[in-house]
């Protein structure tokens, strides 16, 4: 597959999938951006013995939004631990798209835990099967299946409001 085709098949969902995974405290265009273009430079590396292109594509989304998380939580913690807040600086693309994306569903996806955004967004955003998700997160795909169930029953809470 050349990296026109990947992009052509999978940008779209690729950026769907890193706006439920990120939150509101991330950048999901950068986490989308950032993993096509690890997918494209690993093209070479991609094994067919060792699952599908799929699979293998949004494995790294998911390592690069955890990536970001990560690097999310060191900045907050260092920026803490130096007394200082981080600088306000307004870009209009930011804020546009944070009003774009400031419905209800997004709200509460935000307010879930990682793990949940992950598991929601490689089911209904990739729409992956439960082998397949279970396959990127490490679990069996009935383990999946449950972990996707109960992630879906904290985001009722949420969307009804119980979990503010």
């Amino acid at each position: 597959m050349t990296p026109e085709v990947l992009c052509a098949l999978y940008a779209e969902k690729v950026c769907r999938f890193a706006a439920v995974v990120a939150g509101h405290d991330r950048d999901p265009e950068d986490i989308a951006q950032d993993a096509l273009l690890k997918a494209i430079t690993r093209l070479d590396r991609f094994d067919p013995a060792r699952g599908s292109m799929e699979g293998w594509l949004w494995r790294i989304v998911a390592n690069t939004a955890k990536d970001a998380m990560r690097r999310a939580r060191v900045r907050a913690l260092l920026t803490e631990r130096l007394g200082r807040s981080e600088p306000a600086v307004v870009d209009l693309e930011d804020v546009a798209v944070e009003r774009l994306a400031a419905g209800e569903l997004l709200d509460a996806l935000a307010r879930l835990s990682p793990r949940d955004r992950q598991l929601l967004g490689l089911r209904f955003v990739a729409d992956l099967d439960m082998a397949s998700v279970g396959q990127i997160v490490g679990l069996s795909a009935e383990s999946a299946r449950r972990a996707i169930g109960r992630a879906l029953d904290r985001l009722r809470v949420q969307v009804s409001g119980g979990g503010r």
